[in-house]
C-alpha cells in the first residue's frame, strides 16, 4: 500500500508539472520545480541532521562505557591479588588508547570541548573550595 501512495504521488507531481506548464507557460513551470527542489533539500537537510545528532549520541555513549570498562579494570589492578599484573596492565593501556581515540574523532568530528585531565582535576578544586568557602 505505502508503494503505491509513492507511485501515485510521483505521478501526480509529474503531471501537475505537465498540466501547468500547458496552461500557464514555462516561467510558472520553472518556479513549480524549483518549490519542489527546496522542499527536497529540505527534507534531506533534516534527515543528515537527525542522522548526525543520532551518530554523536553514539559516540558519546560509546566513549562513556569505555570510560567505564577503563574504571573497572583500574579497579581490579588496584586489589592486592592483581596489582602489578601486566596483562591488566596491557589492557588499562589498551583501553587509555580507545579512550584517545574516541576524544580524537569526537573533536575531528563534532563541536565538543574536551578537558584535558589536569584541567578537570583544577575545576575540580575550584568547585571544592568555592563550596567549602
Amino acid at each position: 500500500m505505502e508503494q503505491i501512495t509513492k507511485y501515485v504521488l510521483y505521478i501526480s507531481v509529474i503531471l501537475n508539472g505537465i498540466l501547468l506548464i500547458s496552461v500557464v507557460g514555462i516561467v510558472p513551470f520553472f518556479l513549480y520545480l524549483s518549490i519542489l527542489f527546496n522542499l527536497l533539500f529540505l527534507w534531506y537537510s533534516t534527515k543528515c541532521l537527525v542522522k548526525i545528532g543520532n551518530v554523536e549520541e553514539d559516540m558519546t555513549h560509546l566513549m562513556e562505557r569505555n570510560e567505564l570498562f577503563l574504571e573497572n579494570l583500574e579497579q581490579i589492578h588496584s586489589l592486592e591479588m592483581y596489582y602489578g599484573d601486566e596483562q591488566l596492565q596491557s589492557l588499562i593501556n589498551h583501553s587509555r588508547e580507545l579512550v584517545n581515540e574516541f576524544i580524537d574523532v569526537q573533536e575531528k568530528y563534532f563541536e565538543v570541548e574536551i578537558i584535558s585531565e589536569e584541567e578537570y582535576d583544577e575545576e575540580d578544586q575550584i568547585e571544592e573550595n568555592t563550596t567549602t568557602t
